[in-house]
């Protein structure tokens, strides 16, 4: 039987102002391995794309590199840049390419080489990921909706790392993105 792990990522970023360039990312397991789970931690040069890869690559490094199981990772993220590399297999034809698309040189590509790795570090290990859109209860005006929406597993999850990934929260703002 395969264990189901759910996690839920978001990355932020400020592109304007006298915070342009800080930014932070959140992940958070429900239950991974019968622990709720959270990892934050906010920068000083950072972009959107950038931080919301991050928050990938947290999630996958969270998991540990032997299972005597097959597991698999179900990923909620707002970012379709993030979903997409996956569902639409962006991440197999930057490989074959060398780390090319149609602008040049693949975006984060130090930290997508990085979640190659990771992944090929966990063989029993499935990726899935799921798109979900952002900031669906704050959009919504109708109280009744809201609340209905506020009940919603998926969607409490979404809230919990948009305030995870808010780069105001963090006190501390590192300078370099990890990898």
């Amino acid at each position: 039987m395969v264990k189901k792990i759910i996690a839920y990522t978001d990355g932020s970023a400020s592109v304007a102002g006298k915070m342009a360039g800080q930014g932070g990312f959140g992940t958070f397991f429900p239950d991974l391995f019968g622990k709720k789970k959270a990892y934050s931690a906010g920068y000083k040069k950072a972009k959107v794309g950038q931080m919301e890869v991050c928050a990938l690559l947290y999630a996958i490094r969270a998991m540990p590199e032997k299972c005597l199981y097959p597991v698999t990772l179900e990923v909620y993220s707002d970012s379709e840049y993030v979903v997409k590399t996956f569902t639409e297999k962006r991440l197999q034809k930057w490989i074959l390419n060398s780390w090319t698309n149609s602008s040049g040189e693949v975006a984060n590509k130090t930290l997508w080489m990085e979640i190659v790795l990771q992944l090929k570090n966990r063989p029993y290990m499935t990726l899935q990921m799921t798109h979900i859109r952002s900031h669906q209860v704050e959009k919504e005006k109708d109280l009744i909706k809201r609340e209905a929406l506020r009940q919603n597993e998926h969607i409490r999850g979404n809230l919990v790392v948009d305030m995870l990934a808010d780069y105001k929260r963090h006190t501390v703002l590192l300078k370099e993105v990890p990898n």
